[in-house]
């Protein structure tokens, strides 16, 4: 399944990445220059997912960490962590797939199985990922068996939902195994402070983005400062306040213009810019078109798809 535009709730939670509970696992093959903003942008989802790269090299953010993953290597997210991707400089072609999985696809949260081996690592404050850079036999192991059950996916013969339950179990049992060699970052109390604040004043962001925010607005949902604030996006995300707020504003903005046909000042009001001219200046900076442009692009990119 290829997925173009990541669709989240009030607290950035994905809402259409969730897997079922008849079979808590799903499959998706990303390729960045078909999204929206050619990035997967910040949200976060209660199940496990892990990516592996497959053309060219893909840029990682996992709340304040940075990995630069390519061709041949993987990443785990665990659960309830925002994360974002986008492609590297000068690699547009990038493309990667997604594994999203619950952690009872193991085994039931009741069992010995998961109470021993998926509990203690699910959620862990100390394990927000795990980089596969394949440069160790036991990551180039899951990442083998990351790709055979993907494949598998596709085939739908015989009993393939047992044999890619059996792989990822033995990927998991990779994981625990060598659990000891995994580098682990035990969050600081202000660190933790921060991951609170942080989903507060986005989950405030994308529910007010339409109309005017002001930076004391922002800070003020947390009880902190102005300083503060600006200090706890720079280190949980890398971007300011106002950065977010145009970036998400910028996206929604993307997804009217290909799914509705509101004017090009009708969707500015509509995701806050104010007035057109802002819009197209900031449109044009991030994508290097004007929204008419990116839509017509993509109206005869469509046109001449077979």
């Amino acid at each position: 399944m290829q997925v173009t535009h990541i669709q989240t709730d009030h607290t950035l939670m994905a809402v259409e990445l969730r897997s079922t509970a008849e079979y808590p696992i799903r499959f998706y093959l990303d390729i960045m220059d078909e999204f929206e903003q050619a990035c997967i942008q910040w949200h976060w989802h209660p199940e496990l997912e892990f990516n592996v790269i497959t053309r060219g090299t893909i840029e990682y953010y996992v709340e304040n960490e940075h990995f630069t993953l390519s061709a041949g290597q993987g990443i785990l997210k665990n659960a309830n962590v925002l994360h974002m991707a986008e492609p590297a400089k000068n690699t547009p072609d990038a493309e990667m797939f997604s594994i999203i999985m619950d952690a009872e696809f193991i085994a039931p949260p009741r069992s010995i199985i998961y109470q021993k081996y998926v509990a203690p690592l699910i959620g862990s404050q100390g394990l927000r990922c795990l980089p596969l850079w394949g440069n160790a036999p036991w990551q180039q192991d899951i990442l083998a068996d990351l790709q055979s059950a993907y494949d598998l996916h596709h085939q739908e013969e015989g009993p393939h939902e047992l044999h890619i339950h059996r792989l990822m179990c033995r990927v998991w049992q990779t994981i625990t195994e060598h659990a000891g060699e995994i580098p682990h970052h035990d969050l600081t109390s202000s660190e933790l402070t921060n991951q609170i604040r942080i989903k507060q004043m986005i989950t405030f962001i994308q529910d007010n983005y339409q109309e005017k925010i002001t930076l004391d607005q922002i800070a003020g949902v947390s009880n902190i400062s102005r300083n503060t604030c600006l200090s706890c996006f720079r280190t949980t995300l890398g971007l300011s306040p106002t950065e977010y707020l145009t970036n998400h504003r910028l996206e929604q903005a993307l997804h009217l213009l290909l799914t509705s046909s509101l004017t090009v000042g009708e969707i500015a009001e509509a995701c806050g810019f104010g007035d057109a001219s802002y819009f197209g200046k900031a449109f044009r900076k991030k994508t290097g078109l004007t929204p008419t442009q990116y839509r017509d692009r993509k109206i005869q990119k469509e046109t001449h798809e077979p």
